[in-house]
């Protein structure tokens, strides 16, 4: 059974933790967007772990956290716009596609000798990865294609079975994964859509050409079925069914399981989405989910692109 300890920022829990790192264990992390299954990103051994404990296939490859811009550049090559966007949006939801720098990375986590790389914005985790001095792998604390978990019961349910030490921070502030780019000869395309929307990007890079995103499907959070309950997800349902869980969006409505904003507010809605989604999934008074249409603009693009794949 896993062990949830509350998390604070004692040296006593900081140096514990790292030491478990360096021998290569793993351990649930809390960040910004949703809790981590980290492991020593410098080691092809704790990779390993990650990926049987969560039957996730060997093609996808895991995201680097890093605690600063100089822990980046000194692994990986943070240069011109990617370097823009690391000072404008770091630490906080967004990952970088970049080329490999040091040969502590194991090649073979990387794809194409690139690595996807980013700084969350957790302080507990933050202060972790700086002490250790070297970056973590730490992928969604979930099992492959199921729920992202943001807070620690979520985490402790996927895996009952096991001995994980997972660090409870509360719920999540961002509450879906970060936003994932990649640029490449003065194009930019947008892997995975998060919280910082292409609107966002395009401020700070004006002059960039806008790739389509790209079926690139060696990275995070792009497989056809993904964040998925055990129950059956309808979308865009604007009236209630019997025994299906709704989750609304706007005003109230009769009968409703729950409503990720009653203010219409997609930053609220993100933060709950998950959340709402296994509490539905974990009630037996329902035999499915419906979820009322989320607007197409800002992070309701990410939200709908995480019920799509839910619904799968």
């Amino acid at each position: 059974m896993p062990i949830v300890i509350k998390r604070d920022l004692s040296e006593e829990l900081t140096r514990f933790i790292k030491t478990k790192l360096l021998r290569y264990d793993l351990v649930v992390l809390p960040t910004e967007t949703v809790y981590g299954l980290a492991g020593l990103g410098t080691s092809v051994k704790s990779a390993k772990k990650i990926y049987l404990l969560k039957k996730r296939p060997l093609n996808k490859k895991l995201i680097f956290h890093c605690s600063n811009l100089k822990m980046v550049n000194k692994f990986f090559k943070l240069d011109d716009e990617n370097l823009i966007l690391g000072k404008k949006f770091w630490p906080g939801p967004l990952t970088l596609v970049l080329k490999r720098r040091s040969k502590e990375i194991p090649l073979s986590l990387t794809l194409n000798n690139e690595c996807a790389v980013r700084i969350p914005n957790n302080k507990f985790t933050l202060n972790l990865i700086d002490k250790l001095g070297k970056p973590l792998v730490m992928p969604s604390a979930n099992k492959f294609k199921q729920l992202s978990p943001i807070n620690s019961e979520m985490v402790f349910k996927q895996f009952i079975d096991t001995n994980l030490l997972i660090i409870d921070d509360g719920k999540c502030k961002v509450g879906i994964e970060s936003t994932l780019i990649k640029i490449s000869n003065y194009k930019l395309k947008i892997i995975r859509p998060g919280l910082i929307s292409l609107e966002n990007i395009k401020k700070n890079l004006p002059y960039m050409l806008i790739s389509k995103r790209g079926k690139n499907l060696n990275f995070s959070g792009t497989s056809k079925k993904h964040y998925s309950p055990k129950k059956k997800i309808y979308l865009n349902v604007k009236q209630l069914k019997k025994k299906s869980a709704f989750i609304n969006f706007g005003m109230d409505k009769k009968g409703q399981f729950k409503n990720l904003s009653r203010i219409g507010n997609l930053k609220e809605a993100a933060q709950n989405l998950y959340h709402f989604i296994y509490l539905a999934d974990n009630n037996d008074l329902y035999e499915n989910i419906s979820i009322a249409p989320i607007p197409y603009k800002k992070i309701g693009l990410a939200i709908n692109d995480r019920l799509l794949r839910a619904s799968k």
